[in-house]
């Protein structure tokens, strides 16, 4: 009779278990007061996981009838999302060496370097092409050729991002790596929080170098390469995070004060607990400046294409947009996202993407911060007023156009 009761009561327990999902819950609240979500679960059922305390939110365990119930509740002001780890990085394949495997396809002419002369418009079943292209953009010294067309010089003679917090969240740092050691200032691993936020998969890595990596003549240097270097990892090795994982990432960046914070992230349906975390960040005076998304699209990712952030879409070195780039209303600017060489794993590699681009506007970000722009509203005013047009690009794929280190200097002088 034990046993018998036993085996009821143990497939009961794993019914409920299966039975039972984590939701991200977030409510209107008009008091100062926190919401107490101990008693909200005893009228609505289910069980308190963790609290957002800063959206209004929590991470509440409930069967899909409770999850359903709270949805269609008459009281409204309450959002419902279910928190499964989303595919956050979709990074695009280097261009040419795609092209390189296709014999006879055309290569577009806007991956060609300017003044490098290519034999033939089409691959023929050679892989030369795509290495001779590469060893072109592989930088002699320290300067790859996108701090080169940001012309940075008249603006490092005024500041190179001191005492600027930057968070980057993403896979983690390498905070080991010998370009970004020097500038590692701490962070959080909001996957598993007992771990340090270290990078097992090198997209963090890669976007970290071109905002901070450091002045020291070896590897590369970053736009703003004496700015404190922040790890967020909000991400696995694979480039899944669960929703709450990012919402833990933002909050720690508003509990700990940064100053700009880069999220070279996006899906294509937001979630609204996350952009409620990103308009409380920007209410908290962070600038928030988010990648594009890399699926060719006339729309942005979210978070890009939330209002408060700074969207980034990506130009190629022709200064032509890049065909892979999203586009949109909400775009602010553009930036470098092709043949873009950074610090990476224990070394360095080229990656493309608007992932790249943003970090550009990142570092330009963090700059202006240092020359006393406090304010996302301010620093987006300088962006913009140091950024140069590009060419004949719509105003939905360049925004303002591309910021440059002299715009900034002959801004902030008043030139």
């Amino acid at each position: 009779m034990k046993k018998i009761l036993f085996l009821v009561l143990s497939l009961m327990i794993s019914v409920s278990s299966a039975e039972a999902k984590q939701f991200i819950v977030t409510v209107e609240n008009n008091t100062k007061a926190p919401v107490d979500w101990e008693a909200f679960v005893t009228r609505s059922g289910g069980s308190v996981v963790e609290q957002y305390d800063f959206i209004d939110g929590a991470l509440l365990e409930l069967s899909d009838e409770q999850a359903e119930r709270l949805k269609n509740s008459r009281s409204g002001g309450i959002t419902v999302e279910e928190d499964k780890p989303v595919q956050w990085l979709k990074e695009k394949k280097s261009s040419v060496r795609n092209l390189t495997e296709m014999s006879g396809t055309s290569v577009p002419k806007n991956i060609v370097p300017a003044g490098k002369p290519v034999a033939t418009d089409t691959v023929q079943g050679s892989r030369g092409l795509g290495e001779e292209l590469y060893e072109y953009f592989k930088p002699k010294g320290e300067y790859p050729w996108n701090i080169i067309r940001m012309d940075l010089n008249n603006v490092w003679k005024l500041t190179l991002g001191q005492g600027v917090k930057v968070a980057v969240v993403d896979t983690g740092i390498n905070y080991n790596h010998p370009d970004l050691k020097p500038n590692y200032a701490g962070g959080m691993n909001c996957v598993k929080e007992s771990n340090p936020p270290l990078d097992d998969n090198g997209h963090g890595t890669h976007v970290a170098g071109i905002i901070a990596a450091a002045f020291d003549n070896n590897g590369i240097i970053g736009i703003a390469p004496k700015a404190s270097l922040y790890s967020v990892k909000v991400m696995r090795k694979d480039g899944y995070g669960k929703p709450s994982e990012i919402l833990k990432g933002v909050e720690w960046c508003v509990k700990n004060n940064m100053h700009v914070v880069n999220m070279s992230i996006g899906v294509g349906d937001g979630f609204e607990a996350i952009n409620k975390a990103v308009q409380v960040a920007a209410a908290n005076n962070i600038t928030v400046v988010c990648a594009a998304g890399n699926e060719s699209e006339q729309v942005l990712n979210y978070p890009a294409r939330i209002p408060e952030t700074i969207a980034v879409t990506a130009s190629d070195p022709n200064d032509k947009f890049a065909y892979f780039s999203n586009s949109g209303k909400e775009t602010d600017f553009i930036a470098p996202g092709m043949f873009i060489y950074s610090t990476f794993k224990n070394g360095y590699q080229f990656h493309e993407g608007t992932s790249m681009a943003c970090p550009h506007i990142t570092g330009m970000a963090v700059l202006a911060y240092s020359l006393g722009y406090r304010t996302p509203a301010q620093i987006r005013a300088a962006l913009k007023a140091s950024a140069v047009k590009l060419g004949r690009i719509a105003a939905a794929k360049q925004g303002a156009g591309m910021p440059t280190g002299a715009g900034l200097a002959k801004y902030y002088l008043g030139k």
